[in-house]
């Protein structure tokens, strides 16, 4: 299984200035639960480790980079496709918005938390209400200000006809 994990505003939006503008630890502590399941492997972009400064502890983490550089603790990944075709394992996609927009169209889940307001973002999650469904929400949360809810979206099953 292939999930997208992302805090995103009324826009989609993800980042601004290369930084996610908000601050909600209940956020940073559901991020952290959510991807010690299923395995705890994560995927990511060069530029969103870059932010974080190390790797997430108790789970593999994967570094999508064209340009690799030996580190502990990371798993560096060239290849997005050969890597994403030889997965056997279910894996959490945890951004930037490149591996988001490359992945999107892989994904089973999507788990997005989703704020109540509009931060100015320049960077933005991608479109998904044609491709997913909801199927599970939280109640709204609320903290330092800000509204929220915690949102599942699956993969809609694809209707043909003869």
């Amino acid at each position: 299984m292939i999930r997208l994990i992302a805090a995103i505003d009324q826009k989609r939006g993800i980042a601004k200035a290369g930084r996610q503008p908000w601050h909600i630890p209940a956020d940073e502590q559901y991020f952290k639960d959510q991807t010690r399941k299923f395995g705890a492997r994560l995927l990511m972009g060069r530029k969103t480790f870059d932010v974080m400064k190390h790797p997430l502890p108790n789970r593999t983490n994967y570094v999508l980079s064209h340009d690799h550089r030996a580190e502990s603790g990371i798993v560096g990944i060239t290849d997005l496709d050969a890597f994403l075709q030889d997965l056997t394992e279910d894996i959490w996609i945890i951004g930037g918005v490149a591996v988001y927009e490359q992945t999107i169209a892989r994904a089973d889940f999507l788990y997005l938390t989703q704020i109540e307001s509009d931060f100015g973002c320049d960077q933005f999650f991608p479109n998904y209400a044609e491709q997913f469904e909801l199927v599970d929400q939280s109640p709204p949360q609320y903290e330092n200000g800000l509204a929220y809810t915690y949102a599942i979206y699956h993969r809609r099953a694809l209707v043909t006809s003869n």
